[in-house]
């Protein structure tokens, strides 16, 4: 009997801790909603090509709609991360992720998201979606996740 009411507890601290964690696939985007921030990173479509920036044609519609969840929350601040897959070396990847964050910054700017509310940031290689070894492309790893932050989190 101790041993259930001791897992119970677990479960529900852990449970407590875990906030309002809730992962879904709206059809574009895997969207993840944490206590005052939204995660939006494209699922297995590829946003961008091996060794560029160029932003996909099928992704404009797809920044576009993230765009507009960025006005209907006017106050909150935007994180564009950019990643690369590891075929080239990390200066250069570290230098390609940020032209990419800067990318989709730019496209968000477009579509009516105020620049001073945005920080774009490349990760470069050093957080892969899909784990390989080096110079390997893999184009889960060319993306970028857009994350809208709640004013009150900042």
């Amino acid at each position: 009997m101790e041993r259930i009411a001791l897992v119970i507890c677990t479960g529900l601290i852990l449970a407590g801790c875990a906030g309002d964690v809730v992962d879904h696939d709206n059809g574009r985007w895997l969207v993840t909603h944490r206590a005052g921030e939204t995660d939006y990173e494209m699922g297995d479509r590829v946003l961008f090509a091996t060794d560029s920036a160029q932003v996909s044609p099928r992704a404009y519609d797809l920044i576009a709609s993230v765009a507009a969840d960025a006005r209907r929350n006017a106050r909150a601040r935007v994180e564009v991360q950019g990643f690369t897959d590891t075929s080239g070396t990390h200066d250069y990847n570290m230098t390609l992720s940020q032209a990419r964050a800067e990318r989709v910054a730019d496209m968000l700017v477009r579509h009516g998201v105020k620049p001073e509310r945005i920080l774009a940031r490349g990760y470069g290689e050093t957080h892969l979606a899909v784990r390989t070894g080096n110079g390997v492309k893999e184009a889960r790893n060319r993306r970028v996740v857009i994350r809208i932050v709640d004013a009150r989190n900042s």
